[in-house]
């Protein structure tokens, strides 16, 4: 594991998550169980909040089971299951435990002898090389624990998607019909591979997947992530600007932001200065991403060869650093390689998304991972294509690359917030990208003119045929009486108005999003303009 999973006092963040988590355990306590997926990007936090859960979890009549899957011999993974189980539940009652299996059994038959015997009878169909029956065996487990001693069992299962590397037929077949009987355990799931989870809940486990509750983990929000930030710098001082950058040029991510921070900090101390400037930050990602050793390299180079197949590896290399170039559309792509057909890309592009290298919405596709892309793009793609293989001159162009981004960054956020969204309606064409999970086509507007009225800002955009976009853009929180007035100052010209959005950057009171809806006003929060402007290959809005 790269990172290690932050728990106690180095927790930070995603408060909402271990909230409704620990909600539902309550709720398991009460009769009622609810279970869990967690879903996101890899090194987003998942197993953070995982580890967090376990250590906040002191109540001893459940019994906690956490296994990380991986591809291994399914008797290793069963050999820890039951391991974790007899250890927690002697823990849960003040015995002393042992670690080693055999034990663990030995000091258990004294107190759960119906369960170590259940137990014995899934080692003997291991024995027998009979893991279907041995699978089944496993996973009831829980219920025997349940009815043997009262106390209820939350399974957490990480990286959920690899159960399928067992030799076990149709293991969420199973999974799922033990599930539906189990009332009495709680599970909680997770993977790093967004769209494989989505599909194993929704046609693998079709009639269980009101059963569970997904909660989408992403990088922090702008406000968190500065916060994490300037704990992590500690007394190294850093400008406010040079901060927002690195928000937006990890896009959140914990894991990108730990490693950044503390490097920045270890330079400083180094050079004994009490402030970080431009060079310190990109001298940090020069060691991090450039250089063949560092943790952001050797983390990308690994995930390449863990997730992409070796025969295909260079073809989807190729389409990646295209995306990453700036090539988000199928056309585009087939025109950076100088093809007429883009039909081979398509299929390239569909296996990237199902491994979620990549998303697609409408016409657009993007790489997931924002330093990836960079990555891709100005260490992957240079060190490929350079005809002279000179590191002194390549570390030097990627500094500049990377001073070059940062000045790109801090001139573009000099822009008021309305002026850089009429810009991103500016560039519109009649594209179709996804919004609230429909396909919907963008207009190419004549003209786009800013407005103002009392207290209110906004933009109007004029289509053909005298119709025109309209919107409100709230920077503070919008309440009711906010979109009553949007309403009622184009009241006027209701019948030339194609669509009407509020953009609520610091969110709506609920009363506000159910009169935008009854009067079908689009309701467009920060993520949903941060998605937009990423398509349109726009530098992000960091609002904290």
């Amino acid at each position: 594991m790269i990172s290690e999973p932050a728990v106690g006092k180095t927790f930070f963040g995603r408060d909402d998550a271990l909230q409704i988590l620990q909600k539902r355990v309550n709720a398991l306590k009460g009769g009622y169980r609810q279970n869990v997926a967690l879903t996101g990007q890899m090194l987003s936090g998942k197993s953070s909040i995982l580890y967090q859960l376990l250590y906040t979890l002191k109540d001893p009549s459940l019994v906690p089971v956490y296994i990380e899957v991986v591809e291994e011999p399914f008797r290793a993974f069963a050999d820890r299951f039951i391991a974790t189980l007899l250890y927690n539940y002697l823990i849960s009652c003040g015995h002393e435990a042992a670690k080693e299996l055999g034990e663990l059994m030995n000091v258990a038959d004294r107190y759960i002898p119906h369960t170590v015997y259940a137990i014995k009878k899934v080692k003997a169909d291991l024995a027998r090389k009979n893991h279907n029956g041995a699978y089944r065996k496993l996973l009831s487990l829980t219920s025997v624990l349940k009815k043997e001693t009262g106390k209820s069992c939350i399974v957490i299962l990480d990286e959920f998607h690899n159960l399928e590397f067992f030799k076990v037929r149709k293991p969420y077949l199973h999974f799922g019909k033990i599930m539906m009987i189990q009332k009495d355990t709680m599970y909680i799931v997770s993977s790093s591979q967004k769209s494989t989870i989505k599909k194993i809940l929704s046609e693998k486990l079709a009639l269980l997947f009101g059963n569970f509750e997904i909660l989408e983990i992403e990088g922090f929000d702008d406000r968190t992530a500065g916060e994490f930030l300037k704990e992590k710098l500690g007394f190294i001082g850093i400008d406010r600007s040079l901060m927002e950058y690195l928000i937006e040029f990890t896009d959140g991510n914990p894991f990108y932001l730990d490693v950044i921070a503390k490097k920045i900090a270890a330079l400083a101390t180094l050079r004994k200065l009490s402030y970080a400037g431009k060079d310190i930050v990109a001298e940090t990602l020069v060691i991090l991403m450039h250089q063949t050793s560092g943790t952001i390299n050797q983390y990308f180079t690994n995930t390449i060869m863990t997730l992409l197949d070796k025969g295909f590896r260079k073809d989807y290399l190729d389409v990646l650093t295209a995306l990453a170039s700036g090539c988000n559309k199928l056309k585009d792509i087939a025109a950076y390689f100088k093809k007429k057909s883009a039909s081979g890309f398509a299929r390239k592009l569909s296996a990237l998304i199902e491994i979620d290298m990549v998303y697609k919405s409408g016409v657009f596709y993007g790489l997931q991972d924002k330093v990836l892309e960079f990555w891709l793009k100005m260490v992957y793609h240079k060190k490929k294509t350079s005809l002279v293989d000179e590191i002194v001159n390549k570390t030097e162009d990627f500094k500049n690359a990377v001073l070059g981004d940062i000045d790109e960054y801090l001139a573009e956020s000099q822009k008021d917030t309305v002026e850089r969204i009429s810009e991103l309606f500016g560039n519109f064409n009649g594209e179709t990208v996804e919004i609230e999970k429909k396909e919907r086509r963008l207009p190419r507007f004549a003209k786009i003119e800013r407005v103002k009225y009392g207290d209110s800002e906004g933009l109007m955009g004029e289509q053909g045929g005298n119709k025109y976009w309209v919107c409100q853009v709230g920077r503070a929180r919008m309440d009711e009486s906010s979109v009553s007035d949007f309403i009622e100052h184009y009241y006027p010209m209701r019948r030339h108005l194609a669509k009407k959005i509020c953009i609520a950057l610091e969110g709506m009171d609920t009363n506000a999003l159910l009169l935008a809806k009854e009067k079908n006003i689009w309701v467009w929060d920060l993520k949903r303009i941060k998605g937009l402007l990423r398509l349109y290959r726009k530098r992000n809005i960091i609002y904290r």
